[in-house]
């Protein structure tokens, strides 16, 4: 499993839409325009999940949100660490004005800075642990190829889920404001040409072409069945797990941080470790998402489907434990590295 933002650059930037919301009724832009995806358009490009699938039959297919990859990681992590200091130093003051401070000065001196680390642990927690913390482990979005409907999960409550027909949805690359190499697929729901509300799903890029393959893999699925995905037998799997575990979250974030060399494992080491223990905490904190009843009616998957791809326990078990599918890897991404 691969993506851009390693070394934490790309993911410092990409939490528009998530820890700030996208702007909404607005008037599409032209660059958006010029760098529509169209699904009456097959691209000349090989399809690609690149790590963003989840799951896969011949009624639907899951996709992660692009939020994801980024749990846990450099902001979240420094942020956290913060709250846990400031968390400490408020008890800490509090009690000591309470209960061993014998000079009335020493006790509002105490005060005064419980007072402070007060409003320090109210700010971290709306830069970040409200998002975070006791939400959900992931936002999947779902596109069924049999009612053509795209549901984004958002929550399991009153409008937890936006649904919108698949011919409807207005597809373009989107870019981060602050580094706009940084990109991704960005879905639009308009109101002739105002933006109502906006997703972002699959991991970010530092360049269009993981981000095309992505497109066309979701593209052919929903145009031409899942049969028109992956022509080659290993390429038949799901390689990203999204289960909250230690090991998982340790995969993560040395896809993050570039840590794939002994010499930068090494080096990475203690942002690794500081945001594998982070991740770890915000999926123990969070639920499962579970899309409404009257969504899973719509996604009834037949017994003995053929098109149902296994899941891993782990991301990248499958190339992990077979040659064959990582040697197959390997020859796709060089392939792409090339167009």
């Amino acid at each position: 499993m691969q993506r851009a933002g390693k070394n934490g650059q790309g993911g410092i930037k990409m939490y528009t839409g998530w820890w700030t919301t996208f702007s909404l009724n607005r008037n599409l832009v032209q660059t958006e325009r010029d760098e529509q995806l169209l699904y009456t358009k097959s691209l000349d490009i090989d399809a690609n999940d690149r790590g963003g699938l989840i799951r896969i039959n011949s009624t639907y297919i899951d996709w992660i949100d692009r939020r994801f990859s980024v749990r846990g990681m450099l902001n979240t992590t420094f942020l956290f660490v913060g709250y846990i200091f400031f968390t400490g130093c408020f008890v800490f003051l509090i009690g000591y004005a309470l209960f061993f401070a014998n000079r009335e000065v020493d006790k509002i001196g105490a005060l005064c800075c419980s007072f402070l680390s007060l409003m320090f642990l109210i700010a971290f927690y709306f830069l970040c642990i409200r998002f975070e913390f006791f939400t959900y482990t992931h936002f999947p979005i779902r596109f069924n190829r049999i009612t053509r409907k795209i549901h984004v999960f958002r929550g399991n409550g009153p409008n937890g889920v936006l649904t919108v027909p698949w011919d409807d949805a207005f597809f373009h690359i989107g870019h981060s404001q602050k580094t706009p190499n940084l990109c991704d697929i960005r879905g639009e729901i308009l109101d002739g040409d105002i933006v109502k509300d906006t997703f972002a799903l699959g991991h970010f890029f530092e360049r269009p072409q993981p981000v095309l393959e992505m497109w066309e893999f979701i593209r052919r699925y929903m145009e031409e069945g899942p049969e028109a995905v992956a022509e080659n037998p290993l390429d038949r799997y799901v390689g990203l797990s999204v289960t909250g575990s230690f090991k998982n979250c340790l995969i993560m974030s040395r896809i993050f941080y570039g840590a794939d060399t002994p010499f930068t494992q090494v080096i990475s080491l203690p942002l690794v470790a500081l945001s594998t223990a982070t991740r770890w905490l915000i999926f123990k904190t969070c639920k499962v998402p579970v899309f409404p009843p009257e969504i899973e009616a719509e996604c009834v998957v037949e017994a003995n489907d053929p098109n149902v791809w296994p899941i891993p326990e782990t991301s990248g078990q499958f190339a992990a434990e077979n040659p064959a599918i990582m040697q197959r890897a390997v020859e796709r991404a060089e392939k792409a590295a090339t167009q």
